[in-house]
Order: C-alpha cells, then structure tokens, then sequence
C-alpha cells in the first residue's frame, strides 16, 4: 500500500489512523474505472472542489492491476491510499442482527469507519462477508460497506429509510430507469428477502447477489434473480 498527502502534489506521507471527515474509494481495475466521475463528485459535495492537477496525478500513480484507492479529506488535508483490491465477490453472506445504528452521519462516507468496523467484530458471525444495518424496527437499511436492493418482478426496492448515497445503487437504477423498471421504496426484511432476490452493491465487488442471511434463528437464502448475469456483465463492461 503507499500512501500520500497532497501539498501542491503528491507527497508520500507515513501512515497514521484518524478519524475521516469525508472519504470515497472505487475499484481500479487495468487502468479502468466505472463512475469515477460520480465518486469524484460525492466526495465534492462535502468535502468541497479538488484542486488543480489533483486527478490527473492521482491516476498516474495509480499503476496496473486490481487495485482500491482511496481518496480522503482530514482537516485541512487531502489524502490519498492506493490499497490492493481483493478478488471481487460472485455472492454475498450477510449478518443480520438488530443492534443500535452505529452510525452517526449516515449520509457521509468516512467519519463513521471507525464505529461500523467496530459493529462488525462485535455482531458479525463467522463465514460472512458483511453485517446489515437495520432501522429501529428490524427493516434493512444497508450494509457496513454497500448498499442493499430487492426485487419483486420486474420493480426495483430500495430501502425505505436512510442510506449512505451509494454510486453503484445508482447506476442500477438509472438503469432500470432506462429500461422502464419501476423504482419504489420498499420496507425490506429478512422475511421479504426470503422470498425475493436481495442484491449487495458496491464499487468495490459491483453486482454481488445475497446467497445467505445468517439470523438469530436461522439461515435465509433469498431466490436467485433470473437476469442476475446480464446486470453484472453490465456493470463490468462499465470500466473505461
């Protein structure tokens, strides 16, 4: 992994763990990335307007391979991480308990890695890859690093509650939207997830379908989605 700070360029910094303000990451895979541009304007939102030359030398240091940069803003610090990037997921198993929200800026990536790191080693059971968030009432909101998305037929569900503004989750639906799906939010359960396909997404693993739901009381398997291998072929021909 090599680290750096920006000071009118790239400068190699020692690695030092603090809290984030603001932060985002993606998948660099070859050379190519899928919606850097997207990523590129969420971490704007908050952390305000990169400077000049700042992408285009991130991307020269980015070499070949499979790599998850990651781009963060610390006080008056812009700092950037390029990590290896594990292989990416054909399935998803998840940990589903209904414990407090850990999070406390759920619409920002970054301030809140600390407390859902911690989530995961208290809740998160052995042989799964993640752990849900869940609203006060049991209901699905998302994962400690993705997004969450059901199907009922041919109508995409989003959660009904609040999650963290997912890049991928929209590229799924501005492409359901092309093709005339219908979009709604939905209250998504354990129960509900039994019956319909469940989708993981990030932009580290894309397209990821939810094979288990590890519960108190037992292991759900949500359907398989019949069209599941065009939209993940989608979403990786999207690396440009």
């Amino acid at each position: 992994m090599s680290n750096y700070v920006w000071h009118d360029g790239f400068v190699p910094r020692d690695v030092t763990h603090c809290p984030l303000d603001v932060a985002d990451s993606w998948r660099h895979s070859s050379g190519r990335t899928n919606g850097l541009h997207l990523h590129l304007e969420r971490f704007s939102r908050t952390a305000g307007p990169l400077p000049s030359g700042f992408v285009d030398e991130m991307l020269g240091l980015l070499e070949q391979g499979e790599l998850f940069p990651r781009i963060a803003a610390v006080s008056s610090l812009l700092l950037l991480d390029i990590r290896p990037a594990p292989p990416a997921r054909t399935e998803t198993r998840l940990t589903y308990v209904t414990a407090p929200d850990p999070r406390t800026q759920p619409l920002v990536k970054g301030p809140d890695f600390g407390a859902l790191r911690t989530y995961r080693s208290r809740h998160q059971v052995p042989d799964t890859d993640d752990t849900v968030i869940t609203a006060s009432d049991g209901a699905m909101l998302e994962t400690t690093t993705g997004a969450l998305v059901m199907w009922d037929g041919n109508t995409l569900c989003i959660p009904d509650g609040v999650w963290l503004p997912s890049v991928t989750l929209h590229q799924v639906t501005a492409r359901a939207e092309s093709m005339g799906l219908r979009i709604t939010p939905r209250h998504i359960t354990p129960e509900c997830a039994a019956d319909h396909p469940l989708w993981f997404l990030n932009s580290l693993h894309g397209i990821s379908p939810v094979s288990e739901i590890h519960t108190s009381s037992g292991v759900i398997t949500p359907p398989p989605h019949p069209n599941y291998a065009q939209w993940r072929h989608w979403w990786w021909d999207g690396f440009l």
